[in-house]
């Protein structure tokens, strides 16, 4: 392909910089994730697959029904497909601190098996569905076990997931960032451009960590 993703992250080598990842990663990355993503229905993770030790990226799917959902909640059309990706275990810069995490933890006990405090995918579902599935308030970001309960079975019933699994820790942050400024999932916010639905959610995921106190 000769249309250019963007420019890889500079100065490899340098201290407290991540290294630049290669235009032939994104575009695999964006095959996984975009073009032609291998969905595994949430209900049925991890369904036999042998990538999930290895850090790497992950996009989440909404079918029809899921987005009528988020739809209702956000006041927005949500269409259904790719509605969120991020990347598990990354190295941290500047501080060059290595990651840890796989795309197994993050995805299955994070995001499918977490709560809300400790994975921000839950806390933007819980946020848009709050009402819908009549969740409940314990304390601060905090929701109920039966609450936490009830979004687990949302995600499993009306969810996929596609991942793309990336060796190399240090250059997977950047990689991340060109990835999500092709796709542009729309409840994806950080360091992505503002549109209605961004807002609207970042009101909402506000009025969540006031209320679930």
């Amino acid at each position: 392909m000769s249309e250019s993703i963007g420019e890889p992250i500079p100065s490899g080598g340098e201290a407290g910089k991540s290294p630049p990842w290669q235009e032939r990663d994104a575009w695999t990355a964006l095959a996984d994730l975009g073009e032609s993503p291998v969905l595994v229905l949430a209900r049925e993770w991890p369904a036999g697959l042998t990538c999930l030790d290895q850090p790497g990226l992950y996009a989440w799917w909404a079918d029809e029904t899921g987005a009528a959902d988020l739809s209702r909640g956000l006041g927005f059309t949500i269409e259904p497909g790719r509605i969120y990706a991020g990347q598990a275990g990354a190295t941290k810069w500047p501080s060059g601190k290595t990651g840890t995490n796989t795309l197994g933890k993050r995805i299955g006990q994070m995001h499918l098996g977490g709560k809300v405090h400790g994975s921000t995918f839950r806390w933007t579902l819980a946020s848009i569905l709050f009402d819908q599935i009549e969740m409940q308030a314990q304390a601060g970001m905090v929701i109920t076990r039966s609450s936490e309960q009830a979004l687990t079975e949302w995600m499993r019933e009306h969810l996929s997931v596609a991942v793309h699994p990336h060796e190399d820790r240090d250059t997977l942050a950047g990689l991340e960032h060109a990835v999500l400024e092709r796709l542009d999932p729309p409840f994806n916010l950080r360091h992505m451009q503002p549109t209605p639905v961004r807002r609207r959610l970042s009101e909402l995921r506000r009025r969540i960590s006031r209320e679930v106190k």
